[in-house]
């Protein structure tokens, strides 16, 4: 699965990814909190912008530019009070078919700062929490 994984220019989370990095994470927090704070994390860490916003649907598509172009889905859904899940997909924009592992760290680096601010209860479906 690594060498897969290297050797591709997409990567997304999901609740029963082999890569634990790769699991969906759930944060103590409303949706809307969520939202705002992988909103902000990205922006932060690479030049680009939001071209799709949908608050209500938990959705936000975010174009980077800098440092190498992707593009960015994120998705947050609250399944109860003060749980919140957040998903990515990014998909790198490079002559190959190969972004040599940037997509996977991307979503590394976004949700190791999200854990920064808001409270991580677990990750993927198998935890209990």
């Amino acid at each position: 699965m690594g060498i897969k994984d290297f050797f591709s220019n997409r990567s997304e989370t999901s609740e029963r990814h082999p890569n634990d990095a790769l699991k969906t994470h759930y944060f103590k927090a409303t949706k809307e909190q969520a939202f705002t704070e992988a909103k902000a994390v990205l922006q932060k860490h690479y030049k680009g912008e939001v071209v799709t916003n949908s608050p209500e649907r938990g959705e936000f598509v975010y174009q980077v530019k800098s440092p190498k172009k992707a593009l960015i889905v994120v998705t947050v859904v609250s399944v109860r009070a003060y749980k919140t899940a957040v998903d990515f997909s990014v998909s790198t924009e490079t002559p190959l078919p190969v972004d040599f592992g940037y997509s996977k760290k991307v979503i590394g680096t976004v949700y190791s700062d999200i854990q920064n601010k808001l409270t991580l209860i677990g990750t993927g479906i198998s935890e209990q929490f």
